[in-house]
């Protein structure tokens, strides 16, 4: 494919093509293989609610910032 044209706009539409294709393939953002991905709380582990802006204590359970 051979697309003629100029411009700093050109560049910024082809780095957010490449970056949507990038995404696409790795499975997208909510994907259980993505580590940005949070799984489902377990119901049989209490939850521990914490907060997050201090260090996290997580042998508490599930936490829940507050």
């Amino acid at each position: 494919m051979h697309v003629h044209s100029s411009g700093d706009l050109t560049a910024v539409l082809g780095v957010a093509i490449l970056a949507a294709g990038i995404i696409a393939y790795e499975g997208g953002y909510y994907s259980e293989s993505n580590p940005r991905y949070a799984p489902e709380m377990d119901p049989a582990r209490r939850v521990s609610e914490q907060d997050c802006t201090k260090p996290l204590d997580y042998s508490l359970g599930n936490i829940r910032c507050k």
